[in-house]
């Protein structure tokens, strides 16, 4: 995953851009309390670790969730509270999305998937973060 957020982070750069920095131990904190809340993770480090290199990412269409209160397009709170609203996604922690798929945790099944963007069909299964959001980063920065 290193190498995809270190790849959008030159490209970015070469624009004039800059990514999200990584996120503070004081945010990471108020995201895994309200993750513990909602879903009763007492730690996520595969989520900490992509984190503690950026904290949210918004890349060609690419839209991977952080602690970004102000930008709600990559909160995670924020969005889950959005995409959460209709029962059938209660199940799912949302991690990202982009054009055509959601990135989530299903909370039944516990597993990572990419489901079809509306209507939530399994298009992949991952067995961690990290696998999940390096499929997804290939395809935002090949």
């Amino acid at each position: 995953m290193e190498y995809y957020i270190s790849r959008i982070r030159t490209i970015e750069q070469e624009f004039g851009n800059k990514i999200p920095n990584p996120i503070s131990k004081r945010e990471y904190e108020k995201i895994l309390e309200w993750l513990k809340e909602n879903f009763g993770f007492d730690e996520f480090n595969d989520y900490y670790n992509f984190l503690s290199q950026v904290n949210g990412l918004s890349f060609n269409g690419l839209y991977l969730y952080g602690f970004q209160p102000e930008h709600p397009n990559i909160d995670l709170i924020n969005s889950n509270i959005i995409w959460r609203e209709h029962n059938w996604t209660k199940k799912f922690l949302f991690l990202g999305d982009d054009e055509i798929s959601f990135y989530v945790w299903n909370s039944e099944e516990e597993s990572f998937q990419i489901l079809d963007k509306p209507g939530g069909d399994v298009m992949e299964e991952y067995e961690n973060l990290t696998e999940m959001f390096e499929e997804a980063l290939k395809i935002a920065a090949p």
